[in-house]
């Protein structure tokens, strides 16, 4: 499946761990834990709600690395609303700004899944990949030669968000529109953005 990352650096996958927490780790796991999104705007809004870019010149300021990558989705635990109970966590937890009890339920997955596909936080609607352990760059055309090897492509080098993607984003604090749906037995779409420039 394609999947979409944002990552300054040279290669978008990591074999070493990250100091930083994220959303599914503390920051001190042994190997790497790293984020993908099913949509391409996901790494983008992900930025955005991460760094608190809610201003026009915010977003029009922002010169990112962006990169597809075509990530193997069999094997990985599918975490919704619906299921989110069957994995010990609640549905308002997948998507809380208080990561903790996802950062708990990475500790308990990293033994028994290479990942798993779960709502995104931060672009309601659409959904998010956790990959854990080591990952490998391969050039994009090229078939892997071991599970560890992700085709990947630089997509833009200094790209921006869209200034539609602005009135999408879920930044911290702001209640998850999917989330509310969800608890309504209601449906949720996510809405593509205007694309003019």
């Amino acid at each position: 499946m394609i999947c979409y990352r944002i990552a300054a650096y040279a290669t978008p996958l990591r074999t070493v761990p990250a100091s930083t927490p994220g959303r599914f780790h503390h920051g001190d796991e042994d190997l790497p834990t790293q984020y993908v999104s099913l949509h391409p705007l996901g790494p983008l809004a992900e930025l955005m709600r991460s760094a608190d870019l809610r201003s026009e010149a915010q977003v029009r300021a922002v010169r990112i690395r962006t990169w597809a990558l075509e990530v193997p989705l069999d094997d990985l635990a599918e975490i919704d609303f619906d299921a989110a109970g069957a994995y010990g966590i609640t549905a308002d937890q997948l998507v809380s700004d208080d990561r903790e009890a996802c950062r708990q339920l990475g500790s308990r997955l990293r033994d028994e899944a290479p990942g798993a596909i779960v709502p995104s936080a931060a672009l309601p609607g659409t959904r998010n990949v956790v990959l854990f352990g080591a990952r490998v760059a391969a050039p994009y055309l090229t078939e892997p030669v071991s599970g560890l090897d992700i085709p990947a492509s630089i997509t833009a080098d200094g790209g921006r968000p869209p200034l539609a993607l602005l009135a999408l984003v879920r930044f911290v604090g702001d209640p998850h529109p999917a989330l509310n749906a969800w608890k309504r037995g209601a449906s949720f779409r996510f809405t593509e953005p205007d694309w003019s420039i």
